[in-house]
């Protein structure tokens, strides 16, 4: 993994950590402030249907001497579940014989006769409300058409009677509403802080957490640069000790096969350093709007001897005036992988065909090469990016391949913001690039 992947994988930690947290967070809230709006309404109703079942004459208070005469010691009650509720959560139905409930109960109601005309005004159970004013609030909540409702900081019901009159009772909630939109915006502000701080925990954590995986990507890009500078040095001596054995005592099959397998070590060195180098950062990369017809033409046309020197045939494809910002170097290194790859694997008298599309300017780009695999039916292909992976198990070396060429084409197609895949279909495998220009900065 290079350390622009782990960067990558760092940021969508970030992501997924504000994400979950804000949906927690909301789902939370969402129900924490329903409770509280379910709770207050019942609580509402409760009062209201009191207030409706005395026709709004709420009895006289009590003496509070009376009423600790009469009633249990509350500090003697068992401790029961509807007791806990009513302490938290202050559920429980209001009280109508409390000495507290008729002081504290702000309302007015206006009644009706059965021929729908007002029999009576109540406003002594509250100073801010005039009986004009009453009536008018009474006409309102019947042709609202409901039968419970609110308005302002008011909620009313209304109600009938079995003998034809009717009644509209509004309740002062002033302090019901208030505190229900205190608690939402707490709710908003706690969500809000908890993102901030989510933020800029996870921003700190997550980068200690990187840093050993980038340390580890260094280590490993200095290993393969200085383990290729070692081995050339070897390699070097083999090769010219070899030579001199073929000069004093004749070329023959071991020095032969002694120069192949050097030839094949430094191509390998080689090609670890390409792909350390192609896993480099997108900020060393040079962008700039290229020409990826000329990229592409001009690379796969150097290819068309070496299929021809190999009884291959070769199609290129290529839609004129595609333009892409992107690295020119890296859109042609890709290309002669993809088609050096086709030469080698291509059947014998096959055709390596090279496509090149877009759809439109500015949009993605598809680079598409082809050829005949007779024996692509049943090849595992899910695996053919990974590096050193060979369809051929027993890694005959005949093909010259390194089977690290398509993990360098995997990482160059990411490196262009792009993606990857190969498919067999009927004798002929296909290898389709889709490369995303960069944004102009």
């Amino acid at each position: 993994m290079s350390e622009k992947m782990i960067r990558a994988l760092r940021r969508r930690f970030i992501l997924i950590s504000f994400v979950s947290l804000l949906g927690a967070m909301l789902v939370i809230g969402i129900l924490m402030y329903a409770a509280n709006y379910t709770m207050t309404q019942h609580s509402v109703k409760n009062t209201l249907d009191l207030i409706v079942d005395s026709k709004g004459l709420l009895s006289g208070a009590r003496s509070i001497h009376d009423e600790s005469d009469s009633e249990e010691d509350p500090s003697s009650w068992n401790y029961t579940v509807n007791r806990f509720l009513n302490e938290i959560f202050n559920i429980s139905d209001p009280d109508a014989s409390s000495p507290e409930f008729y002081y504290s109960t702000r309302y007015f109601a206006v009644l009706y006769d059965e021929n729908g005309d007002i029999s009576q005004v109540i406003t002594n159970h509250i100073a801010a409300v005039t009986e004009q004013e009453a009536t008018t609030y009474g006409e309102a909540a019947r042709n609202s058409g409901r039968s419970f409702g609110r308005d302002g900081m008011y909620y009313y019901e209304v109600a009938g009677y079995d003998d034809g009159t009717s009644i509209v009772v509004y309740l002062d909630s002033e302090a019901s509403v208030k505190s229900s939109g205190r608690l939402f915006y707490i709710l908003l502000s706690m969500i809000f802080l908890g993102v901030i701080l989510v933020g800029v925990f996870a921003r700190m954590l997550s980068e200690k957490a990187v840093q050993p995986e980038i340390r580890n990507v260094e280590l490993q890009k200095q290993f393969i640069t200085n383990a290729s500078h070692e081995l050339k040095t070897p390699l070097s001596v083999i090769r010219a000790n070899t030579e001199m054995q073929e000069m004093l005592g004749g070329a023959n099959e071991w020095t032969a096969s002694t120069l192949r397998q050097v030839d094949r070590m430094n191509g390998l060195i080689q090609n670890l350093v390409m792909i350390s180098r192609a896993q480099e950062k997108q900020s060393e990369q040079v962008l700039s709007d290229c020409s990826i017809t000329d990229a592409v033409k001009e690379t796969a046309e150097t290819f068309r001897s070496v299929a021809e020197s190999e009884r291959k045939t070769m199609e290129i494809h290529v839609q004129e005036d595609v333009v892409m910002r992107a690295e020119d170097a890296s859109v042609r290194q890709l290309t002669s992988l993809l088609v050096d790859n086709a030469i080698k694997y291509c059947d014998e008298k096959g055709c390596v065909q090279v496509f090149l599309s877009q759809k439109g300017r500015g949009k993605a780009v598809t680079l598409q090469v082809s050829n005949n695999f007779k024996d692509g039916k049943d090849v595992d292909y899910s695996h053919f990016f990974e590096r050193f992976y060979r369809a051929d198990t027993s890694h005959n070396t005949d093909r010259g391949g390194y089977g690290i060429g398509l993990s360098i084409a995997e990482a160059i197609t990411e490196q262009c913001r792009g993606s990857i895949d190969a498919a067999w279909m009927n004798g002929i495998i296909t290898f389709t690039c889709v490369l995303r220009p960069f944004l102009k900065t």
